[in-house]
């Protein structure tokens, strides 16, 4: 039996998170995937394929709307078994991948690590382009003291600023605060120059829903707020109950209030919520641009962790 390039089917996942496991260094269960796959919009382009040799699934790619990339892109993940590699498996996703972005007019966005110059080596080959940096890092929440962070704090509590969220918040309420994400989204560097997101997009980011692998958790969604009752900064967690970690999503302060020291108090609200719940790591990811952002991780001890680059392939006409 030959290669052959096929539509994934359920029947895959175990393959599909073996060969995930293998390449990213990150273990992942059949489960798991199917999780993710179960609590994704349908609304959203989504479609992965696989590489059999001789009846082994060798190689997978996955094409899908991700919310961070530019109008008009469409994001791609393609991983080759180690074993597999040098036998034109990336190149038969390749096809079915980009045929498949031509067909519905859109460009191709990917993230590659910083570390696998073999990887950046093939999707420059093809004409992907780095657009930016991103770090990811991780906390160790069952070490993390808090009493170190005790002066940010009481700098904050002088300022008169307290800190709640959106445990039992009206419809209202919630509407303000998906509105206040919105705005500060686009003043991010990551999302800079996108159009304002959708009430709905950033609903489901911040899981406000729930997902079939965890429950909604409006009290993992903080605000800071000034004594007049003015909301001036968020941080957003995000879990998933098949992962070992919490995800910082978001954290955001409004211009005015910038320079005043409220994200890292932000911050050390997600943590001891975090804690509080038995999680022992926090990640969080940063474009390399966000200075401000990364400083704040430093002085928390976040771990720097590998990097990506994001890549961009305009569209061929």
């Amino acid at each position: 039996m030959g290669r052959a390039v096929r539509a994934f089917t359920p029947a895959d996942a175990e393959a599909w998170a073996t060969i995930q496991s293998a390449v990213t260094g990150q273990p992942i269960s059949a489960e798991a995937l199917l999780t993710d796959e179960a609590r994704r919009n349908p609304a959203h382009f989504s479609r992965r394929w696989v590489v059999e040799d001789s009846g082994t699934v060798v190689g997978i790619a996955h094409l899908y709307f991700f919310p961070f990339d530019p109008p008009g892109f469409l994001h791609v993940a393609l991983q080759v078994h180690p074993s597999a590699r040098g036998r034109g498996v990336g190149s038969a996703l390749w096809g079915a991948v980009s045929a498949q972005a031509h067909e519905h007019g859109m460009a191709l966005a990917a993230s590659v690590d910083d570390t696998d110059t073999e990887s950046l080596r093939w999707a420059t080959r093809r004409g992907l382009v780095q657009q930016a940096h991103r770090f990811a890092s991780e906390l160790d929440l069952i070490h993390f003291d808090a009493v170190a962070h005790a002066p940010a704090l009481a700098n904050v509590t002088a300022q008169g600023v307290t800190f709640t969220d959106l445990a039992g918040a009206d419809t209202a309420t919630t509407e303000r605060y998906l509105n206040f994400v919105a705005d500060g989204l686009t003043q991010t560097p990551d999302l800079a120059g996108h159009p304002r997101w959708p009430l709905a997009q950033v609903r489901e980011t911040l899981r406000l829903d729930g997902t079939p692998d965890f429950p909604a958790r409006p009290d993992w969604l903080i605000l800071a707020v000034a004594p007049s009752g003015e909301w001036l900064g968020t941080t957003a967690m995000i879990g998933f109950r098949t992962r070992p970690f919490v995800y910082n999503e978001l954290t955001a302060v409004i211009p005015e209030a910038r320079g005043r020291g409220l994200a890292l108090p932000l911050k050390l609200q997600a943590i001891a919520r975090a804690q509080a719940e038995g999680y022992a790591r926090m990640r969080t990811n940063n474009l390399s641009t966000n200075a401000p952002m990364l400083r704040v991780n430093q002085q928390l001890r976040f771990m720097p962790q590998p990097g990506r680059f994001e890549m961009h392939l305009s569209r061929s006409d």
